[in-house]
């Protein structure tokens, strides 16, 4: 059974829900506390408890993305089971986050953002950086047991992320196809995991 949520917790998520509106709608620059507040139906007084800046609460909102990211690859290596079958679970994962409306959404604000602002892109790169997401450990422990070739763990996550991106999230995201069916996001998943141990498996 799920703990309650007190509510300072739910006016902070309410914050960062009205956030990614306010944010989507009118930018980084355009974007108010004044207005955010009104949209989160909360005193200005209380997002600036939460959030002491807008940098701070967009900072919140790209740990918002990587805690959801990070969440969908989070599989626990099992060194009696085959490789393949682990890493579907993974790319299946991935497309399901993928296919969400509002990681879409949270995405094209960061994106955004990132490139009207190279400072602004510099402090997320670097927030991103500390981040370690489930994929690159599974990777490391199936290298660690020689089961992987070695090789640099993060890059390699990025590259079978990549190769599931390509056509599941990308053409979504700037030229606004169609996401793939049931059927091509098998083969999306299928292929990538080919490709990946092709290149890595020892």
């Amino acid at each position: 059974m799920e703990k309650a949520l007190t509510l300072t917790e739910k006016k902070r998520l309410d914050i960062l829900a009205a956030a990614q509106e306010e944010f989507k709608e009118k930018g980084f620059l355009g974007a108010s506390m004044d207005s955010l507040a009104k949209r989160a139906e909360v005193s200005k007084r209380t997002v600036y408890n939460h959030f002491p800046s807008k940098e701070i609460l967009f900072h919140n909102i790209v740990k918002q993305l990587c805690d959801s990211f990070s969440q969908a690859v989070n599989i626990e290596y099992h060194a009696d089971k085959p490789l393949d079958e682990q890493l579907h679970v993974a790319a299946v994962n991935e497309i399901r986050l993928l296919e969400s409306d509002c990681f879409r959404n949270l995405n094209r604000i960061t994106i955004s953002e990132c490139i009207r602002s190279p400072e602004l892109a510099l402090s997320t790169l670097e927030h991103l950086g500390q981040q370690k997401d489930g994929l690159h450990v599974w990777i490391n422990e199936a290298m660690n047991d020689g089961r992987l070739k070695k090789a640099d763990a993060n890059f390699a996550a990025q590259q079978f992320l990549g190769l599931i991106k390509a056509s599941a999230f990308w053409p979504q995201l700037f030229m606004n196809q169609v996401f793939p069916t049931a059927e091509q996001q098998k083969t999306i998943a299928d292929d990538a995991v080919l490709m990946f141990l092709a290149r890595y498996r020892a």
